[in-house]
């Protein structure tokens, strides 16, 4: 049989496997694993070696630990802030039942497809000495957003959506049983919503949450922005402001530290969620609410979709310009071309490696491999600056390269995108490759497939819109990260990213309104289908 089909296969699994499987040599998939994850933590052993090389007073003693208290402090406010809206946000839409709760559920997603930065530029305008605000209130009274307080806001506002994902996915996949056995031993709505569903979904809620740590301790563009002596601002002021890549790295160290203490919470909130069982799937009744209880319930997820998504895009929208100068129209437009540059080859790449990964642990699922393939994918919880430093550092041992021409700086910037996006491949690849029975590729061996034929017509075809839509979104993280792309980027290279962020910065932000929205509505994208994703099991009546 010259030509086959993955649905083929699938037709008659007894006839094809009747006949033995000839032997599959196995390459050496954990020194595949090994070599991939080597590369991967590179930055982030040369960051901790060089740390550990360092005066270790100044990690505990000075700017250091000044910068760990204020990221301490954000953290500790944008974590009560996002757990609450969006638990909270979660409850209300998957639970009640209110007019318009389906277009809420959807909304309440949106702020997560502003960058955190590009939403701290927008309300440093909207609540400015020259902004709307200004003009009902009066300048002296406007309140200052430039704070610590202020980063919170911003930063809870783009982070709660992790939480209300998460929760939201959660609490609409559960069974009916639950609120229907509550309800028959007493318990009143408020109570089963808080002691059975919400504690139900407790996972879920840890596990978002320490995404949304992940974010604000590697944040720098709103901690820059407001004026926050954090980690990722401590990197960038001890590399550029004084040259000291050593006391940077020790800086760095920290921050991946931090990192890792929510990569730990993530992982064991994801071991301690359950599901249940198909059989006990029932439809659920939503809580039927007063018409004052309705009232605070829209008030309550109308906030945060008016100040997380609405007003900071209404500013943008506000100071676009269409009539842009010839020179202002050709530096956007080389940003836009430099950023498909370092997307499209940094999805590429990522997708690659995380091919490779993914076809090593398909073929030699091992304590081993398992290891090395869990050093390899750290790099989604490791801040782009931790990276960039570490690839700094990299460079200065090896051949004094920090100061490269385009082409390395290219190379090396593609580099970071690649260890620090990799895991979003990999998940989706990975993913996609499980989809696909080990039992199809015994039975194309039996009719004398080659390994590369199974792939192209096997696995190719059952794991292409998992592959796609990996590479798209580790195009667009590309695409809005800025610590790593500031810090590694070739001189006079600049992305939308760097674009907003220079002109931002120097109060242009009518200027920097164009990327700015290029990026909002690239960030639109994943938004919606993990926005449809979450409520994809709902079931209720």
């Amino acid at each position: 049989m010259s030509r086959f089909t993955a649905n083929e296969l699938q037709k008659e699994p007894v006839f094809l496997m009747t006949t033995r499987s000839p032997p599959m040599r196995r390459p050496a998939a954990p020194a595949v694993t090994l070599i991939v994850a080597s590369v991967m933590a590179a930055p982030v052993a040369a960051v901790l070696w060089a740390a550990a090389g360092g005066d270790l007073s100044a990690i505990t003693e000075g700017p250091a630990a000044r910068y760990a208290a204020g990221t301490a402090l954000l953290c500790l406010m944008v974590g009560i802030g996002a757990g609450v809206i969006g638990a909270g946000a979660a409850a209300a839409v998957c639970l009640a039942d209110f007019p318009g709760r389906r277009i809420f559920a959807v909304l309440l997603a949106l702020p997560f497809a502003i960058p955190a930065y590009i939403a701290a530029y927008a309300y440093g305008d909207f609540l400015g000495p020259f902004g709307p605000v200004a003009g009902f209130v009066g300048a002296a009274n406007l309140p200052e957003i430039r704070t610590l307080p202020g980063a919170a806001f911003v930063l809870t506002l783009a982070t709660y959506p992790y939480v209300y994902l998460a929760m939201a996915a959660s609490l609409s996949s559960r069974s009916g049983l639950l609120i229907e056995a509550a309800r028959m031993l007493g318990a009143g709505p408020v109570k089963t919503v808080w002691s059975v569903l919400l504690a139900a979904g407790r996972p879920a809620f840890a596990g978002g949450l320490a995404l949304a740590l992940m974010e604000t301790a590697g944040e720098y563009g709103v901690a820059d922005y407001f004026g926050v002596p954090t980690l990722s601002v401590g990197i960038f002021r001890t590399w550029y402001g004084l040259g000291d890549l050593s006391a940077a790295t020790q800086i760095a160290a920290i921050l991946f530290f931090a990192a890792l203490v929510f990569v730990f919470l993530e992982q064991a909130g994801r071991r301690g969620r359950a599901a249940e069982a198909p059989a006990a799937a029932r439809r659920r009744r939503l809580i039927t609410l007063s018409p004052v209880a309705t009232m605070i319930v829209v008030a309550f997820i109308s906030l945060p979709i008016i100040f997380g998504f609405i007003i900071p895009a209404g500013v943008l929208i506000a100071k676009l310009n269409l009539t842009l100068s010839p020179g202002a129209a050709f530096n956007l437009g080389a940003s836009a071309a430099n950023t498909a540059l370092v997307a499209g080859a940094g999805a590429a790449l990522a997708v690659a490696i995380a091919v490779a990964l993914a076809y090593s642990a398909r073929r030699a699922d091992n304590a081993l491999t398992q290891a090395f393939l869990r050093v390899a994918t750290l790099g989604y919880a490791v801040p782009g600056a931790v990276i960039a430093i570490g690839i700094l550092s990299l460079a200065a041992w090896a051949s004094n390269a920090v100061g490269a021409g385009a082409a390395g700086g290219l190379a090396i910037l593609l580099y970071a995108y690649a260890a620090r996006f990799t895991t979003a491949a990999f998940n989706a690849v990975a993913g996609g490759l499980a989809q696909v029975s080990p039992q199809m590729d015994a039975a194309a061996r039996n009719l004398g497939a080659s390994g590369t034929r199974i792939i192209a017509a096997v696995h190719w075809p059952q794991t292409r819109s998992a592959v796609i839509a990996g590479a798209a979104i580790v195009a667009i993280d590309i695409a809005k990260e800025l610590p790593a792309t500031l810090l590694l980027r070739p001189f006079n290279f600049e992305t939308l990213a760097t674009r907003i962020y220079r002109l931002a910065s120097d109060e242009r932000l009518a200027d920097a309104a164009p990327a700015a929205l290029i990026l909002i509505g690239l960030g639109l994208i994943p938004v919606l289908v993990l926005a449809a994703t979450a409520f994809g099991g709902e079931k209720d009546r």
